[in-house]
């Protein structure tokens, strides 16, 4: 059981300083989403950030302190399969000795993705698929899942010959005005309601690398607490 929690814990307790947080504050009303820099993980005791004087912060003072519930998603990007890290936790305390520090306590649970090449990770999150050139909608649905080279899109069927050309892929997140976009080709389809209702579709990204990597990113941290 001990090494098992170790295993657990490894890759948290091992990230490096630097590395990218995105910080949620819940609140009463609507959670706050702020941007930082992990200071350094202090295993099993708490986990150190970085805190900002940008407008972002700013305005979530007042929700900074200590016993606040947050919610932490850190992203290593520098290994070959980049590791997605999320889980809850509260505001132990607020150091302003050797820097800004926000010092949170250690969770007592993670969850955590690899981006690997080609794996597939299940969402649910509502899409559609658009003309490339219009931007019309070819299809209206659902992303049941996702990888850094493609998914899996569910909806309408599209009207004409659909497979190997190239459709602009349209997720919308929950309390997010702007949605995300890519480039996609579609690969394969397949029919999954008898009376043709429902098509599955194999998609490509298209986006360069680090493109589809940033949206592929954006859409798993989104899921993994929403």
């Amino acid at each position: 059981m001990v090494n098992q929690l170790l295993d657990e814990y490894a890759h948290l307790n091992k990230m490096p300083c630097e590395t990218e947080v995105y910080l949620q504050i819940i609140t009463p009303t609507q959670p706050i989403r702020i941007k930082t820099r992990l200071i350094g993980v202090d295993p099993y005791m708490s986990v150190i950030l970085a805190m900002s004087s940008d407008s972002e912060w700013l305005s979530a003072k007042e929700y900074i302190r200590e016993g606040q519930k947050v919610i932490v998603r850190l992203v290593n990007s520098d290994q070959p399969d980049a590791n997605i890290i999320a889980f809850q936790s509260q505001v132990q305390k607020l150091m302003s000795i050797a820097g800004r520090w926000l010092v949170l306590d250690y969770p007592k649970s993670i969850q955590q993705v690899a981006l690997r090449l080609h794996s597939r990770l299940p969402t649910h999150l509502d899409a559609s698929l658009l003309d490339q050139q219009t931007q019309k909608p070819c299809s209206q649905g659902v992303l049941t899942d996702i990888s850094i080279n493609g998914g899996a899109f569910t909806g309408a069927p599209i009207k004409g010959a659909p497979l190997d050309k190239n459709y602009l892929l349209k997720v919308t997140l929950d309390s997010e005005q702007e949605a995300q976009m890519i480039p996609v080709a579609v690969k394969n389809s397949k029919k999954i309601s008898k009376n043709k209702q429902l098509v599955q579709y194999g998609l490509h990204l298209k986006g360069n690398a680090e493109k589809s990597k940033l949206f592929v990113e954006h859409l798993v941290l989104h899921y993994l607490f929403n």
